[in-house]
């Protein structure tokens, strides 16, 4: 709140519709123009193309006229960049008449009395739109016109960057300007622009936000073409338009030669980048002068080591890229896939704290469809779950009531950017309330070992948990009796017992027994989720859970490289609804193991150079000799053998990897291939994948159909391709 006023009561006073989820904006104009009675203000409005800037300037205009402003409107791209253009401009508007003297020799001294004297009578607004193309005048604005203007004089200043270092080290100009950086529009302000634009089918707001990840422009122009359908008929996607292409060209408008455009490319291969990485694309050095001129556009930003690009221009750029030289797309993306994991593997023998963010990155390449398609959603700085006290557990059980009563149901819509292949996935009210099932915190809290961790949001609000439990002695009593984990922990072999009970204060492995989210649609909320679960992965230690019984979680699980277990199955969770146990056994094994298997299955081990200092071939099992030794010259040496391609030739792609590499496919295709290239009957392919026989002839006949094969021979064939 600004001024004493709601949020709603500044909406209402706007003087339009379509304008939306800028409350805190709009406030920051209101409290400016109050403050012009004390002294000159400036509002500098900066954000990068299609942020709303533009359509923000015209809703401050149409308030501060509505007040009785006078209204002062100049477009840096399009007027001359002088000083007398700029006199000429405003005196034309506030002396139309041309009462003002206006000789060439005394214009700006007149501009400035004109202005003065016309201020105590009537507050006056400026706004000065694109004030990026201002550069040559912003000189002259700053230390000689702006700063004889007094009060009831507010200027806004808007344009695709933040106000220069001159403005920001003068102790004059810091107390007189306020800072309005614009970002993407949250889900809220999605749906209710839509709704203002008679758009209210929720797979249409869903479209809409899922295509313009709350970018103004493209969600207006998504949510126009939306509007042309027929209500319910929602199958034609709008980016099989021009519009996206428009949006990148709005962007690409910043770069001033095509000689700077395989740089852009480039950057939006990564999820973040630096000049290190850039030259290791790029197969040449990158210079300082290039990178600092790359990371100066409004595209990008800043985030933790590193700079990224916007992430729905870096989407469209891979998809362009994509379609208009394929080969070239995926030599950069191979490229990129080598250089994380390179890089991961320095700091992994460096001992770094970014060992696991490093790997969280590589999996962006390493993974299948779905988990890149989750890494595409994922924000780049996620939130964190952090370890409950004893005082949270009150705050806990109000928010599972909360949770409880207030469940609603929720769409997941995710892209891969590589394959394009979407992912949609409903979680019905129901079955969001499973994550929440047989949670005693009191028990939890006496097990100790710190096992409830809780995420807050930023205002301080519990937005999720989860329960992370050691596995010893100690807690095997409970997990042979916990509704989740019992079917599992009371069925397992003396040999696996006697694994399992590690001593008290040590482990032998985790049981996740649940990791809950307020809203499975939040994206910053399943980030913090997916972090959570490869921060475990990365530890190499054994992993067990029974999640809850749906294809979300199902799913991404079995891309992940979890298993299920024999003799894990449950209906605990529904009794209509059978929920599976899922493990990662890699104990005794490297992280680096977990890494290669994923490169296997996505069949990208060929991928990765053997340089005879990272052991054998990615395909196959490591020697931690090896890995330990690796040092900081010999990780470069790594990299420039696999870029100038000092290397063996890549061996033929195996059967697995030739399956895994089918796009066309979907992952529960995959598992039947696979099993099928091993010459498993219907019978023992259902067995093994816990499916029936009749679901493993739907899945062969969908992709018999696919490659237009009439038995299981010539599919086989086909696949094997």
């Amino acid at each position: 709140m600004w001024g004493g006023m709601s949020n709603q009561a500044y909406r209402d006073e706007w003087q339009s519709d379509t304008l939306v989820g800028r409350e805190q904006e709009f406030a920051a104009f209101i409290q400016c123009r109050q403050d012009t009675v004390h002294s000159l203000k400036i509002i500098n409005v900066y954000g990068t193309a299609g942020i709303g800037k533009s359509s923000l300037l015209d809703e401050y205009q149409l308030i501060a006229a509505s007040k009785g402003d006078l209204c002062i409107t100049m477009d840096g791209e399009g007027m001359v960049k002088t000083p007398e253009a700029v006199c000429h401009h405003i005196l034309n508007t506030i002396d139309s008449a041309q009462h003002v003297d206006r000789s060439t020799a005394m214009i700006t001294e007149t501009t400035l009395q004109a202005l003065n004297e016309l201020a105590i009578h009537r507050p006056i607004c400026m706004f000065i739109d694109g004030y990026e193309h201002m550069e040559s005048l912003d000189h002259w604005l700053r230390n000689h016109f702006f700063k004889k203007l007094g009060n009831r004089i507010l200027i806004v200043l808007a344009g695709r960057y933040q106000l220069s270092e001159g403005w920001l080290l003068s102790p004059h100009w810091r107390r007189l300007i306020t800072f309005i950086p614009l970002a993407d529009l949250d889900f809220e302000a999605v749906s209710h622009f839509a709704q203002s634009m008679y758009v209210s089918n929720t797979n249409a707001v869903q479209t809409i936000w899922r295509t313009s990840r709350g970018h103004p422009l493209t969600m207006s122009l998504m949510t126009f073409l939306l509007a042309q359908q027929h209500e319910g008929d929602y199958s034609n996607d709008p980016t099989s338009y021009d519009t996206l292409a428009y949006i990148v060209s709005q962007w690409l408008r910043e770069v001033p030669g095509e000689h700077l455009r395989p740089l852009i490319e480039a950057a939006c291969i990564m999820r973040r980048f630096n000049q290190e990485s850039l030259s290791f694309l790029l197969e040449r050095e990158m210079d300082a002068a290039e990178f600092y001129q790359i990371i100066r556009f409004s595209f990008i930003r800043k985030v933790d080591q590193g700079w990224a690009v916007h992430s729905l221009m870096r989407e469209l750029i891979n998809r362009e890229l994509q379609a208009r030289t394929p080969a070239h797309y995926e030599q950069l993306r191979a490229q990129a896939l080598r250089y994380q994991y390179y890089r991961w593997i320095e700091v992994c023998n460096n001992g770094a704290e970014s060992m696991q963010q490093e790997g969280i990155e590589l999996m962006n390449y390493i993974g299948d469809p779905l988990i890149r398609a989750f890494m595409n959603w994922f924000e780049l700085s996620p939130q964190h779950y952090e370890t409950a006290q004893m005082k949270d557990k009150e705050e806990l059980k109000r928010y599972v009531s909360d949770r409880l009563k207030h469940a609603k149901d929720s769409q997941i819509d995710m892209v891969d950017p590589r394959s394009n292949q979407r992912f949609s996935f409903t979680v019905t009210a129901q079955e969001s309330r499973y994550t929440l099932l047989y949670i005693d915190f009191d028990v939890l809290f006496q097990l100790g070992y710190d096992v409830v961790r809780i995420m807050r949001n930023h205002s301080g609000e519990i937005v999720g948990f989860a329960v992370i439990i050691p596995i010893n002695q100690e807690t095997l009593p409970y997990l042979q009796q916990a509704p989740r984990s019992k079917a599992y922990f009371s069925g397992i072999s003396e040999q696996m017992r006697a694994r399992l009970a590690a001593p008290p204060h040590s482990r032998s492995g985790w049981f996740i027994e649940t990791i809950d989210t307020a809203d499975l649609g939040d994206v910053q909320q399943q980030t913090a989720m997916g972090a959570l679960l490869h921060s475990l992965i990365f530890t190499g230690e054994l992993l067990i859970e029974s999640p809850a019984p749906t294809d979300y979680f199902n799913e991404t699980h079995k891309s992940l490289g979890f298993s299920i277990v024999e003799h894990g199955n449950h209906y605990a969770y529904d009794e209509n609804r059978e929920a599976f146990t899922f493990i990662m056994d890699r104990q005794g094994e490297r992280a680096l193991n977990y890494i290669h298997h994923m490169l296997h299955m996505t069949g990208q081990a060929h991928l990765i150079v053997d340089d005879g200092t990272l052991g054998a071939p990615a395909h196959s099992n490591i020697d931690s000799n090896s890995e330990s030794n690796n040092t900081g010259d010999e990780h470069k040496a790594t990299m420039d053998n696999a870029n100038t391609g000092n290397s063996d030739q890549p061996a033929p792609l195996s059967n697995v990897e030739r399956i895994m590499n089918r796009s066309e496919l979907t992952s529960r295709e995959k598992d039947v291939a696979l099993m099928l290239e091993k010459g498993c009957t219907n019978a023992e392919i259902a067995k093994s994948l816990y499916i029936s026989e009749v679901t493993v002839k739907k899945h062969l006949r969908s992709m018999m159909d696919k490659f237009h094969a009439s038995n299981r021979t010539q599919l086989l064939k086909e696949l094997l391709k």
